[in-house]
């Protein structure tokens, strides 16, 4: 799946954003005709700035059995862009003076992660910026579970997916804590050296689900409390959004799709911080469009200082948010889930797009998601 964020990071900063005034008519014919040309069963897209949804539509259906219409008010997975989220908090606990970016690991963590190959020590830093040298590899297969059992075959699922699948199928739902305790600490039942790359911490970006999540844990050793009952309070609090932003009730959101058109089983994150969120298109809107007033110095969530620090921490990284040149945003994707997100950092302008099929299966799909994308 590494090979997909990286497209999916071209994607969300490659385009330039352009706006301007009456042109929703246009753009929403427009998207309506590359909908109709493409695989995608539905989606959500969004273009906001700092105080207004600009254009927020949804086309397509989230059930194509039940021809259930696809609703921008819908919650539904948004995968990786979840991590903002770690950012987020990540910012407030150094604004509280309990943490800074330069922290060691160690200093927090009830259990030892030690590098292997270095006496370099990891901070929140590293975590913040995926250079920690912190591999996700193996444990891919173990951090997912099935919500149910397993009943489609190889034929329906591909051979790929059904070997993923296959290995979600033998795992169970585990602590955050002991999760990330087996398998980074020496003693834990899932360690082993090639967790790490044997590049000295700082030196080198790898993306690392397992070490966004290793952040998130640290703000619950801080605060006291679930990180998923931290962020919900937070953006309980200061977006007012609904309570339920971890509900993974199948009942309740979209269905997910194999390129294929074939409904995805239910799965379920471990290290569900890094990827786990349910938001709306609209909501999820609302937040970037208050995350660019925030970046414009305009916000009372978090300091002028610490927006400009969590998006703009270096080249290329901010506290998880993801820049190249003046775009700044995230992006996810996993199995039946594409989620976008970005703004131009010079002209305010943010997007999204928000979609429940995946384009492992080729790369046709994907490049229909960027053509919309484009569009916007």
């Amino acid at each position: 799946m590494h090979t997909r964020i990286t497209t999916l990071f071209l994607i969300v900063f490659g385009a330039t954003i352009s706006i301007g005034q009456d042109l929703n008519k246009t753009l929403d014919s427009k998207i309506e005709n590359l909908y109709e040309s493409s695989e995608i069963p539905g989606f959500s897209v969004a273009k906001v700035t700092s105080d207004s949804i600009v254009f927020l539509k949804s086309y397509g259906y989230e059930n194509l059995d039940r021809h259930l219409k696809f609703s921008s008010k819908q919650r539904f997975n948004i995968a990786s862009v979840s991590k903002t989220f770690i950012g987020l908090g990540i910012m407030t606990l150094i604004e509280e003076g309990k943490l800074t970016l330069d922290t060691p690991v160690n200093e927090v963590l009830p259990f030892k992660v030690v590098h292997p190959y270095h006496d370099s020590e990891i901070t929140i830093r590293h975590l913040a910026t995926h250079t920690s040298a912190i591999l996700d590899e193996d444990i891919e297969k173990k951090s997912w579970y099935l919500d149910g059992p397993l009943t489609l075959s190889k034929k329906e699922m591909g051979k790929d997916s059904f070997k993923t699948f296959s290995s979600w199928a033998d795992n169970t739902k585990t602590s955050l804590r002991d999760f990330l305790k087996a398998a980074l600490s020496k003693d834990g039942v899932h360690y082993t050296k090639k967790r790490f790359a044997k590049t000295v911490p700082g030196d080198t970006y790898v993306y690392s689900n397992i070490g966004a999540a290793l952040a998130a844990y640290i703000i619950e050793v801080k605060t006291g409390i679930s990180y998923d009952r931290y962020i919900e309070e937070l953006i309980t609090n200061q977006f007012g959004f609904p309570v339920g932003v971890w509900k993974h009730t199948s009942e309740q959101l979209p269905t997910s799709y194999f390129q294929n058109k074939i409904e995805i089983p239910p799965y379920r994150p471990i290290l569900y911080p890094a990827g786990g969120m349910m938001l709306s298109c609209q909501e999820l809107s609302e937040y970037l469009s208050h995350m660019i007033k925030g970046f414009q110095g305009d916000s009372d969530i978090l300091q002028p200082e610490s927006f400009q620090k969590m998006m703009n921490l270096s080249e290329g990284n901010g506290v998880f948010w993801e820049l190249k040149g003046t775009k700044v945003g995230h992006n996810g994707g996993n199995y039946g889930v594409i989620c976008l997100m970005g703004f131009d950092k010079e002209t305010g302008i943010g997007k999204i797009l928000l979609t429940n099929i995946s384009s492992y299966a080729s790369d046709d799909l994907l490049k229909q998601v960027i053509r919309i994308w484009e569009a916007l």
